[in-house]
């Protein structure tokens, strides 16, 4: 299975149509070959946004262009099968220069969908459920029951701890812009570091020859309510190589592609002529003109790596397949379909997952990260509670490596914004809801100086829905010394249960839990504030599978300082 992860609606006919074609054409001989009548979406899209930048009555209408365009591709939906084309309308991942889409939220974008593609993929021997708890509800308000949702994500961390049962093995490629975006639009680059954030933070990473430093990326879906059947995954990345050059990507890779040169000036007379007719040759409903296509698949080495070029000629399929998207055909958008390089070239590299170790203990190449870089505030407010030696363990211990290189935000704090649980909801509901950021810190100082907190991948209040569960979620507690060595103890990373984070505004109350008593450890909340910050308690949570954070033995314990942090995707106004 292919999978294209494109910003907007017409990427995928002003970029990708060469990688396209020729993944279809091979798609279609390998039917042939083997006589085989499977209907299965080997090449599917998902849309990231609706492209609603400027107007949100846009959306519906790009929406309807793309599924047009994808049709001319040879993209088609099958009522069989999952959707082959999925547009997205996320609040959260508006189309946009200036808008900043989080790399997790795009990371579970592409799990769901990936998840919901699954079904259609298996063999016939276990598509079907096991038993009737297999299927579960798609909605709150939807009574139909569907197999696609009873495929849940596998932590592959916990996954070492058993040798797994896995019943099929499917190879996915994910297909994207590369750290470029082509075009070097934000959104597009996002994209992109969502989808590296994917590899690196849902796979597993194996080493299949540390020499050569070929990674092994895969993932593990096992079956609701039943985690002996697991379908692995085995996923690659492959980025379309940006152009930097505008001369080159527009004019003087034609005469550079020698080989290219003589079908693609044949061809561009042909496209001269339906440009200046206005498509009237071909545009008229039912046409389907056969030109002659020069299409093909070759390798280029470079250096260590190797990069996979895919070559058609065929301008009058773009051109169609971008008037599909007729709200956007401008003039502009017209001439660079007849002279972009990528009408008629890709170039596609293979990403490996970034290894925090790839090589021996005693290799001096490791680069340590930098410090974390905390938003100055001004003079008059209290200082962090975090030393900055303090905040570069927690980011090793806790933060998913997509936050690394994030700047860190203070959000709230308790005695700058005080003590009032208003004030703490009205803090977070602005940060959220302005900026788009779900992933956030929260760190206590008790009256006996200890550190504690957690981390969750979900506001801790209430948006525009109600709060769920979430896996990207753990709790911590931070030992230090003199300032000097600090060690963090980290509970419920890598452990796979229902981590709901409980916001309470009537008790004035937050709390990290949610697990069951099944294992007849559960003690309560795993942390819990209350009483507007003055108080908290922390008790064994099998959510978590933790230990009470603090020394007092009955877990209760009287807040000093109390401060959460959030990480910058963009610039702050």
């Amino acid at each position: 299975m292919w999978l294209l992860i494109t910003a907007h609606p017409d990427d995928e006919s002003m970029f990708f149509i060469p990688t396209l074609r020729n993944l279809i054409n091979c798609n279609s001989s390998n039917q042939k070959d083997t006589q085989s009548d499977n209907n299965t979406n080997n090449i599917q899209l998902l849309c990231l946004s609706n492209g609603d930048y400027r107007d949100v009555s846009d959306g519906p209408i790009r929406t309807k262009e793309i599924c047009k365009a994808c049709s001319i591709i040879g993209i088609q939906n099958d009522s069989k099968t999952s959707a082959a084309v999925t547009v997205l309308n996320d609040d959260r991942m508006k189309d946009g220069p200036n808008e900043v889409w989080s790399s997790d939220l795009i990371a579970n974008s592409i799990l769901e969908h990936i998840r919901k593609a699954i079904p259609s993929m298996l063999d016939d021997s276990i598509s079907k459920p096991v038993n009737k708890h297999d299927y579960i509800l798609s909605g709150p308000k939807d009574k139909k029951k569907t197999l696609e949702q009873s495929w849940c994500y596998m932590d592959h961390k916990k996954s070492k701890s058993k040798q797994p049962n896995i019943v099929q093995t499917i190879d996915i490629n994910l297909l994207t812009f590369d750290k470029g975006g082509v075009s070097n639009h934000p959104n597009h680059i996002d994209v992109f570091k969502g989808v590296q954030y994917f590899l690196n933070e849902k796979c597993i990473v194996e080493t299949s020859c540390k020499s050569l430093k070929q990674h092994n990326a895969k993932l593990q879906l096992y079956q609701e309510k039943s985690n002996d059947n697991i379908i692995e995954l085995n996923v690659s990345v492959h980025t379309l190589r940006t152009i930097c050059n505008p001369l080159y990507k527009y004019l003087l890779w034609i005469f550079v592609e020698i080989p290219f040169l003589f079908i693609w000036l044949f061809q561009i007379v042909v496209y001269l002529v339906y440009f200046l007719l206005g498509g009237l040759l071909w545009g008229k409903k039912g046409s389907n003109p056969q030109v002659q296509q020069f299409s093909g698949i070759r390798s280029i080495a470079n250096g260590e790596d190797s990069c996979q070029q895919y070559r058609i000629i065929d301008p009058i399929l773009v051109w169609r397949a971008m008037a599909a998207h007729y709200s956007q055909f401008v003039w502009y958008r017209r001439l660079s379909v007849m002279f972009s390089r990528y009408t008629y070239i890709n170039d596609l590299e293979k990403i490996n997952p970034i290894l925090i170790q790839d090589s021996d203990e005693d290799d001096d190449s490791i680069i340590p990260l930098p410090p974390v870089v905390a938003i100055k505030e001004e003079e008059s407010t209290p200082e962090f509670l975090l030393s900055p030696l303090q905040m570069n363990a927690l980011r090793e211990a806790v933060l998913p490596t997509g936050l690394h290189q994030r700047p860190w935000k203070r959000i709230y704090s308790l005695i700058r914004d005080g003590d009032s649980f208003v004030a703490f909801r009205k803090q977070l509901e602005d940060w959220h809801g302005s900026q788009g950021h779900q992933s956030s810190l929260l760190v206590v100082k008790t009256t006996t100086e200890e550190l504690i907190g957690g981390y969750a991948s979900i506001p801790f209040v209430p948006l525009a829905s109600s709060l769920g569960s979430t896996a990207g979620s753990c709790l911590f507690r931070l030992i230090t010394k003199e300032d000097i060595e600090n060690t963090v103890e980290v509970y419920g990373k890598s452990f796979i249960a229902t981590k709901k984070i409980v916001f309470n505004a009537t008790r004035c109350m937050i709390a990290f839990g949610g697990g069951d008593d099944s294992d007849g450890i559960d003690e309560g909340f795993g942390l819990c504030l209350d009483d507007n910050f003055a108080r908290g308690t922390t008790a064994r949570c099998s959510a978590f599978q933790n230990e009470p954070l603090v020394s007092n033995q009955d877990g209760i314990f009287d807040v000093l300082d109390v401060e959460v942090w959030g990480f910058v995707f963009g610039s702050i106004g």
